[in-house]
């Protein structure tokens, strides 16, 4: 079967060939261990790279959102401060800032 296609009569002649000569076949695994070496430290340094951009964008999203959270915060406060001025009660000021009476009261204090 192997004689009727040329290809791997090739590659079994080839074979062969490495077989028969040791200095070939020690250059032949030398050149596949590089190759394997190589996809490795690739694959290293991809995963790597994955892993610091994951981390970056985490800490981005993280310092971003505190930020927002932070805004949303001083709005918030700014509203009690007014609604209190305008003589609303806590009752009001809570039900208009979608607040507790208590977190009301912890910003009025």
């Amino acid at each position: 079967m192997a004689g009727t296609d040329d290809y791997i009569r090739e590659a079994c002649d080839t074979l062969i060939q490495l077989s028969a000569d040791e200095k070939k076949q020690m250059e032949y695994e030398a050149r596949e261990k590089a190759i394997r070496d190589y996809q490795s430290q690739m694959q290293s340094a991809e995963n790597a790279g994955f892993r610091k951009g994951k981390q970056a964008g985490f800490q981005e999203g993280e310092q971003s959102g505190f930020q927002k959270g932070e805004q949303s915060g001083l709005k918030k406060a700014k509203l009690v401060f007014q609604l209190n001025g305008q003589g609303k009660t806590i009752s009001e000021i809570a039900a208009a800032c979608q607040m507790t009476e208590q977190e009301v009261t912890d910003i009025l204090n």
